[in-house]
């Protein structure tokens, strides 16, 4: 495990604001219900309905799930490309909650926290503070998936052990306190997928934090000193993967800018400008400005903004309806004796708009272009809430056939559901009525 020295600076305060910030909306988001009595984010995962700013998702619009991933995974590269990776030293959970683990040892063990000599009863005191933390976390985590307030309530009433969501907390909260309090960022390092495959997504035009070794190199020999790096080994201590910045672009770094403040200040003593700081390679070695545009950020930009253009799309043109017909295998269709065709149908509904809403069903013969009879159990127009799911039997019943129209093996049929309310919202299924006797 490493503790690495606090480190003050422009890059450590800008730092603060930004995890200040992501901590705010992660703990606040679970709490937020909007003025319709939605939540703001809630993937309700028993009742199979997502919600998210004001919208009801259900896991049959696996389109949006698939733009969502496309969108993510391409911003990764896209941003990586561009700025290396701001995420993990700027939003990272794993960096975020390191750092405020660092800072309630240091405000309990002072300058004995991570030394084998401090207090064993303050170390305890720190533990426990962490757990607490990592339970806090946990808590608003499992939030996202269950009511924070339905969890709060059962705390309150003492019947919070018996929910199976309890057991999800716990799993959490050790996890966090183990993984953030003493494995750190050296799970960066050694398992994080992304730390692996960012060299690949990076250039000589990435701007990250990179060290100056035109001016740097070579360093300072005892009192023989060559370029401006004065070997204080600054960067090397404050860093919290414990690599050498001055040996390159390295998987073990997580772009959180210490080693930025470090040099900085050791700089200003020899009234000098940093060595370190988010540069690229091609800034170091031609002294000119940062390439933002080039082929790699180029393409990578052209993608997102299709995948988002077509995101976007699909969320407006959507239909806040779900509807799955199929025919009553065990209730063939039958020849009434004025020659007409009665089909039993099995329909399921689900009203996935965040306000209640009416629907009515309709049948047509597409062939002949003649509307067919719905008739259910539920009414002509069925009421249904916000996200409700129902599931009946409907008889569809065509006009009379004429003798030709009866040789047909099947007529081509079409079932329709609509809202009363907004007759533009609509749902057609294809759906065959086999006749009997061919």
């Amino acid at each position: 495990m490493i503790i690495s020295r606090p480190q003050s600076g422009k890059v450590r305060t800008r730092r603060n604001w930004v995890m200040s910030f992501l901590v705010f909306l992660f703990l606040s988001a679970p709490w937020v219900v909007l003025p319709s009595g939605s939540p703001l984010i809630r993937l309700d995962i028993p009742h199979r309905m997502f919600h998210l700013f004001g919208g009801l998702f259900i896991p049959q619009e696996g389109l949006i799930l698939w733009f969502f991933l496309l969108t993510m995974g391409l911003s990764l590269f896209f941003f990586t490309s561009v700025i290396g990776r701001v995420w993990c030293g700027w939003g990272c959970p794993q960096t975020i909650y390191t750092d405020f683990f660092d800072r309630i040892g240091r405000w309990i063990l002072d300058s004995k926290y991570g030394k084998k000599d401090a207090p064993v009863h303050k170390k305890y005191l720190v533990y426990f503070l962490w757990l607490v933390v990592s339970f806090i976390a946990s808590f608003h985590w499992i939030g996202y998936f269950v009511s924070p307030y339905e969890m709060a309530g059962d705390i309150a009433s003492l019947t919070f052990f018996s929910k199976s969501y309890s057991y999800f907390i716990g799993f959490f909260t050790i996890a966090m306190f183990v993984d953030i309090g003493f494995i750190r960022e050296q799970f960066c390092k050694y398992a994080c997928p992304y730390a692996r495959f960012q060299t690949i997504l990076m250039d000589e035009h990435s701007w990250n934090v990179t060290y100056d070794y035109k001016r740097g190199e070579p360093r300072r020999d005892k009192k023989t000193q060559i370029g401006d790096c004065v070997s204080c080994n600054m960067c090397v201590v404050v860093c919290p993967t414990g690599i050498d910045i001055r040996d390159g672009l390295q998987v073990g770094c997580v772009a959180c800018g210490k080693c930025v403040d470090a040099c900085t200040s050791i700089m200003a003593k020899e009234n000098k400008k940093t060595l370190i700081g988010y540069l690229s390679l091609d800034q170091i070695e031609t002294r000119g400005k940062v390439k933002w545009i080039r082929p790699r950020s180029v393409i990578y930009a052209l993608l997102l903004t299709i995948v988002i253009s077509a995101a976007t799309y699909k969320l407006i043109t959507r239909v806040p309806m779900s509807m799955i017909a199929a025919a009553n295998k065990s209730m063939p269709p039958t020849l009434l004796p004025d020659n007409k065709i009665r089909a039993f149908v099995a329909i399921r509904i689900q009203n996935i708009s965040p306000k209640p809403a009416i629907f009515a069903l309709e049948a047509f013969d597409t062939r002949h272009n003649k509307e067919m009879l719905v008739r259910s159990g539920e009414g002509e127009q069925l009421t249904l809430a916000s996200g409700e799911l129902r599931s009946f039997s409907v008889v569809i019943e065509t006009q009379t056939l004429s003798e030709s129209e009866l040789k047909e093996k099947y007529i081509p049929g079409m079932i329709r559901l609509k809202n009363v309310n907004e007759p533009d919202l609509k749902i057609e299924k294809v759906l065959s009525l086999t006749i009997p006797g061919n």
